[in-house]
């Protein structure tokens, strides 16, 4: 690490009261600090550049610093907060970052920057922390990044800095500022400059400012051609990616006006929960049709709500589906209610997770009238049992047959007894004229389709005689009975109870 370099690589670092910066070789000893180590710790930056060792400037917090201190000289990045005591007193909370400074595979030594907090959890408002709905976290690779490049736009006009030189200007290591450099912009850096190069050349050639040529020299190519190349590769990658955008903005477009015409409630929402569309059955279910909520988040259209779906929202954005068919719980706008939801993450043409579309069902209507349907059965259930009234179905293609619980306490069979064959059943009729007439009525009702209701005498599976009413509606199929349904109601039993009554 030359010194020179470093010393010229001060810049906004040394002016800052609230950051320092330094650069320690693998043997500790301080090879650039800046000015602001005055306040913090007491010394001279002249004084401490290729003669003081890490431990003479911590102190007593060295120790507790060693173990970050190992790790970064073994290549991993650390960044962690303590409390430190300036020589006048003052306590200080602060955030550090080591970064390794990697060459050819070798650890040279490694950057340390350090932020000043204290004023930022008073009061929130330093920017290097990003508050999001789970807390704060260091936002100080952004800002490198950026820094860097206002520092490409600075040599628009010169020759590209080179990364050594980016790297040591902004005290991040090499192969750091190239991972992360590519990781935001999705390209490399010198890419990067180039394509602002081509913007500016773009410019002055359209305006007709100036010529290629003089364009060319004005951007420091010492060939013409080679600018030539660049600018026709520029123009290539213009023409195509508008063309894509273009073919991107009506695929969105068709994608909302079938999200919007959509008979459910659904809505989408980007990776930051902002909606970009939304179901007119969404828009009627929560209120929001006199509401310009598209692209406002979720949670500030529905404030509160991020106690409930925070948690669902965050995993569904890492990949999961959240699916439910039914559960009692508040729905985003805070009224408790029987939900159905779907949410699951859709995806761009990168493949990359873009946000959210979110299906959510009020069923609350559906359970009611479940639960009423519930409570209508159960009183028809003990209508029938009060007025002795048995049903029956015999379904002669599927040989199988459905007696009621009354009918079965009628004949007095267990609750657990399966339905006897359809001959078997005329077995409960009285031996005789009442079994003869049951049989050719049923019968005839079987051939010709005739509804039936007639009055006969039972015995039941206790040997118990009985009087019952029997009425039943065949089914036919292409000339074919295949159903036979109806109810039996014992009347024995009810003109015992009104004799009683009399």
């Amino acid at each position: 690490m030359e010194k020179d370099a470093l010393r010229g690589s001060r810049v906004r670092a040394a002016e800052n009261p609230d950051t320092v910066f330094a650069y320690w070789d693998k043997n500790l000893i301080c090879r650039f600090a800046s000015n602001s180590f005055v306040d913090w710790f007491g010394f001279n930056p002249n004084d401490m550049v290729d003669v003081m060792h890490l431990r003479q400037v911590l102190g007593p917090i060295y120790d507790e610093s060693l173990v970050h201190i190992k790790a970064v000289l073994r290549g991993e990045e650390q960044n962690f907060e303590r409390t430190i005591v300036s020589p006048n007193g003052q306590s200080r909370k602060v955030r550090a970052n080591y970064y390794p400074d990697v060459a050819d595979g070798k650890i040279k030594g490694f950057f340390a920057h350090v932020v000043d907090i204290s004023a930022t959890l008073a009061d929130n408002q330093i920017d290097d922390i990003s508050i999001n709905g789970h807390g704060a976290h260091f936002n100080s690779t952004d800002r490198i990044l950026s820094d860097v490049v206002e520092t490409l736009k600075d040599n628009l006009l010169n020759q590209f800095p080179g990364i050594p030189h980016l790297s040591k200007k902004h005290f991040i290591s090499e192969s750091k500022l190239k991972r992360d450099f590519k990781q935001k912009y999705n390209t490399t850096i010198f890419n990067y400059y180039r394509d602002l190069q081509m913007d500016i050349a773009h410019q002055f050639i359209t305006e007709k400012k100036y010529n290629k040529s003089q364009v060319a020299a004005l951007l420091n190519f010492s060939n013409p051609s080679n600018f030539s190349a660049c600018y026709n590769k520029y123009l290539q990658a213009s023409v195509t990616q508008r063309l894509m955008d273009k073919i991107k903005k009506e695929h969105e477009d068709r994608y909302k006006i079938l999200v919007e015409q959509t008979p459910i409630a659904i809505a989408l929402v980007d990776k930051e929960l902002r909606f970009f569309a939304a179901s007119q059955k969404w828009i009627s279910d929560y209120n929001l049709n006199s509401k310009d909520f598209i692209g406002e988040r979720l949670y500030d259209v529905f404030p509160g709500s991020e106690i409930t779906y925070s948690d669902m929202f965050a995993s569904c954005l890492k990949g999961d589906i959240n699916k439910c068919d039914e559960e009692f719980i508040d729905t985003l706008d805070g009224r408790p209610a029987w939900m159905r939801w779907d949410i699951r993450p859709w995806y761009n043409d990168a493949g990359e997770v873009g946000g959210l579309s979110i299906f959510m069902e009020n069923i609350t209507p559906q359970k009611i009238k479940e639960s009423e349907i519930i409570e209508v059965s159960a009183i028809m259930d003990k209508t029938h049992e009060i007025a002795r009234i048995g049903v029956w179905q015999r379904n002669f293609k599927t040989n199988t047959g459905i007696w009621s619980k009354t009918l079965k306490d009628i004949l007095e069979v267990p609750h657990d007894t399966d339905p006897p064959d359809f001959q078997k059943a005329f077995q409960f009729y009285k031996e005789g004229a009442d079994r003869g007439m049951a049989e050719n009525i049923i019968g005839n009702a079987i051939k010709n389709g005739e509804h039936f209701d007639f009055e006969s005498q039972l015995v039941t599976a206790k040997g118990n005689l009985i009087t019952a009413r029997v009425i039943g509606y065949p089914e036919f199929i292409d000339g074919e009975c295949f159903k036979l349904s109806g109810i039996l109601q014992e009347l024995s039993k009810l003109e015992h109870q009104e004799d009683k009554t009399r």
